[in-house]
């Protein structure tokens, strides 16, 4: 009779799942909206993260504008 204790198998994750995943302005939005909802149940404390992201996406569109006058100037 086998009396050893049994041992958890360690769980592995996906060798096809990405490790890390790309900031895109879509995925930045989406993220504002699902913590919008959040507070809007009157979780009031995830306010920080809310404003965190606001300040994500501002940031994104500039570099974007910026990354496109960079180009269109380079093109003349």
């Amino acid at each position: 009779m086998n009396v050893a204790p049994r041992r958890k198998t360690v769980a592995q994750s996906a060798p096809s799942a990405p490790r890390n995943k790309e900031v895109t302005l879509e995925r930045l939005l989406n993220a504002q909206k699902k913590v919008a909802r959040i507070i809007a149940a009157g979780n009031t404390q995830y306010l920080p993260i809310f404003q965190r992201l606001t300040k994500e996406v501002e940031e994104f569109q500039q570099k974007e504008a910026a990354l496109q006058l960079a180009l269109k100037i380079a093109a003349q």
